[in-house]
């Protein structure tokens, strides 16, 4: 009676344990499916921000050189050092932020559009 019992038991808690695998089965091959039809997006985006970084990188080093030249042009062809008892403050430029990586500007894109959302 008692071997009866626990064979139930066993059973019951066997038959539970395929069922909870049959839903978690399903559960992620609803999830596979919506990642599948999000990876295009995914791509895209990812393309996009490599193209946002590539042109980042130009205007950089095209405001570095336009930099560059008005400091040559300013300074002229003197050529000894000017002194000066003040550091000169860094220039910023409005609008301009320093991004390092594709992390950093993918980071930054996502805390803009939360904040223009919020707004």
């Amino acid at each position: 009676m008692a071997a009866t019992i626990t064979d139930i038991l066993i059973i019951l808690l066997l038959a539970g344990s395929v069922g909870y695998g049959v839903m978690i089965s399903r559960r992620v091959q609803k999830l596979m499916a919506s990642l599948e039809e999000l990876e295009p997006l995914v791509r895209e985006f990812s393309e996009a921000v490599d193209k946002s970084e590539t042109s980042v990188n130009a205007l950089r080093d095209n405001l570095a050189e336009g930099l560059a030249a008005q400091e040559e042009a300013a300074t002229g062809d003197d050529s000894a050092p000017a002194f000066s008892s003040r550091r000169q403050a860094q220039r910023r430029l409005p609008g301009v932020q320093v991004v390092r990586d594709k992390q950093d500007l993918v980071r930054r894109f996502f805390e803009t559009s939360r904040s223009e959302s919020r707004a």
